[in-house]
């Protein structure tokens, strides 16, 4: 996890080798563990699409197989993508 606003790494995980999802990695960091102590009810993280979409872990919209985007969701994915 790294802050957009000032590049600190906030938190990361280490042990898993070999081939693993980031999504799965992500599940052992401590940010992931403990969401509702770190961030609490006004809070939330951006993540990239391979992340779980939770109350507290927004990644962009993903085009819905042989559909499209709304507007507001390619919107919503471009203001994302220049954070």
């Amino acid at each position: 996890v790294i802050m957009p606003h000032n590049l600190i790494i906030a938190d990361y995980s280490i042990g898993h080798t070999g081939s693993a999802h980031d999504a799965f990695v992500f599940q052992s960091t401590h940010v992931f563990q403990n969401h509702a102590t770190l961030l609490g009810n006004d809070h939330w993280i951006w993540a990239d699409s391979a992340y779980p979409l939770e109350p507290w872990c927004i990644p962009p919209f993903k085009k819905p197989p042989n559909g499209a985007l709304t507007s507001d969701q390619k919107t919503f994915n471009t203001t994302l993508s220049k954070v």
